[in-house]
């Protein structure tokens, strides 16, 4: 059964509701999972997801009406008109970084077209899967949502039955699972996967707020984001005031310890903790590289990197260390970047326009922010998704309620008139039909 604007609506409302009466177990689960406080809780979770919420419920009216087009003179006289109409039932399969986040902002779309939504959120975050699952279970009927749990074994039984449309968020190596699991059922899929996200730093920006940002963005979550910075190439000859910069902004976000800061997080668990911490060991640090194994903190760390082909640039970082490498010229730059195709995101902070111009028109990334990090993820205003091996499809505002419908072609004919062009016998009709066809 397909649901009326109204009772998306009331789902939706409800979800707001329910969220807000969430608002202090949520704080608490992720705490927990990823040592958040409540402001970056709220900043990148809790706030967005209301933000998504409220703009959907004030479109989604119009959203939903059916859109006339043009019709070709050929086709006359009809009616074209563009539909959208939900897939059915729906496969959210959610991950650990950003568990709320990931989880009801495509829940939010899901519904808003129309779908019966099941879940899978992360068993890693363990705190926040009990949340999500507590919230949605006891205040929406099965037939609206289901949120199964558990670890892997779970998410190959759901694979292993038929949905009508799939939306992962995850890694590149579960996303290919998911994508010949998908394949084999016929079944659309929607991946949002990660990368290396190259960030550029020339010499015509502004220093002092690029580092700033740059920070800000990086150790965000730990640097847990697929949108975080993972690498900054930067002009030779600021790079030395530039990393002065950072270590200013470090000890100013989070003070001289930063493993004692309120406003820095954890890594998810010990496998990723030990994962990060090799990946560092034979590195030349300039800042941080302070850790703890107790807590699964790793303080903000700054490395040099002399080789794209090191271990540290060929695998997803995902953690709150940020390598940093030189170049001498743009053409270089250029040429280093392009052997990143396909990444999640791209920064550049400069005040040069033809560098500006030559990135947005010739940078191949699913998104693109000049002059700051992460901010084009975090609007209902601008589609969100990776490109190639990064992500398949876009999601945030109407770019995720289209990626949740089918979109219907209707054409409607009179029954009587219409040229007799296009039917036999064709003589004499072929200078009538380059004049129609044209």
């Amino acid at each position: 059964m397909i649901l009326d604007y109204r009772e998306r609506i009331n789902l939706l409302m409800k979800l707001r509701d329910v969220i807000k009466g969430y608002e202090k177990e949520i704080y608490r689960a992720l705490e927990a999972d990823l040592g958040k406080s409540a402001f970056e809780a709220y900043e990148s979770e809790i706030g967005l997801i209301l933000m998504e919420l409220n703009y959907t419920i004030k479109y989604l009216s119009s959203w939903m009406k059916f859109k006339t087009v043009p019709t070709p003179l050929s086709h006359m006289p009809a009616t074209s008109m563009v539909y959208r109409e939900p897939y059915g039932r729906v496969l959210i399969l959610s991950p650990w970084n950003y568990p709320f986040h990931l989880t009801l902002i495509p829940l939010i779309h899901a519904w808003a077209a129309g779908n019966q939504v099941t879940i899978k959120p992360s068993e890693i975050a363990e705190h926040s899967q009990k949340v999500i699952y507590e919230m949605l279970t006891e205040n929406f009927h099965t037939s609206r949502v289901r949120v199964m749990t558990g670890g892997p074994k779970v998410t190959m039984d759901l694979l292993d039955k038929k949905f009508d449309f799939i939306f992962f968020t995850g890694s590149k190596r579960v996303g290919r699972i998911i994508m010949e699991k998908a394949a084999s059922q016929m079944t659309p899929v929607c991946l949002q996967m990660g990368g290396k996200t190259p960030c550029i730093v020339d010499k015509t920006c502004n220093l002092r707020s690029a580092a700033k940002r740059i920070v800000r963005g990086k150790f965000l979550n730990c640097g847990q984001s697929s949108t975080a910075p993972e690498f900054v190439l930067i002009d030779e000859s600021v790079k030395d005031a530039f990393i002065q910069y950072v270590r200013r902004y470090i000890r100013q976000f989070y003070g001289k310890e930063p493993l004692k800061s309120p406003d820095y997080g954890k890594i998810i668990n010990h496998i990723h903790f030990y994962r990060l911490m090799d990946l560092i060991e034979h590195q030349e640090i300039i800042i941080g590289g302070e850790f703890d194994t107790m807590t699964l903190q790793i303080a903000p760390t700054v490395v040099y990197e002399n080789s794209l082909c090191s271990e540290m640039m060929k695998t997803e970082i995902f953690g709150p260390i940020l390598p940093l490498i030189t170049y001498q010229t743009w053409e270089e730059a250029i040429d280093k970047i392009d052997r990143f195709h396909h990444s999640p995101a791209l920064y550049l902070f400069t005040k040069d326009k033809e560098h500006e111009e030559y990135v947005k028109n010739h940078c191949f990334a699913g998104s693109i922010c000049i002059n700051d990090t992460m901010l084009q993820a975090a609007t209902t205003y601008l589609p969100f998704g990776g490109v190639g091996s990064s992500g398949t499809g876009k999601y945030h505002g109407k770019a995720g309620f289209d990626t949740f419908s089918n979109i219907k072609s209707v054409m409607r004919r009179s029954s009587a008139g219409g040229s007799s062009v296009m039917y036999p016998p064709f003589t004499d009709k072929m200078q009538l039909l380059k004049k129609i066809l044209k």
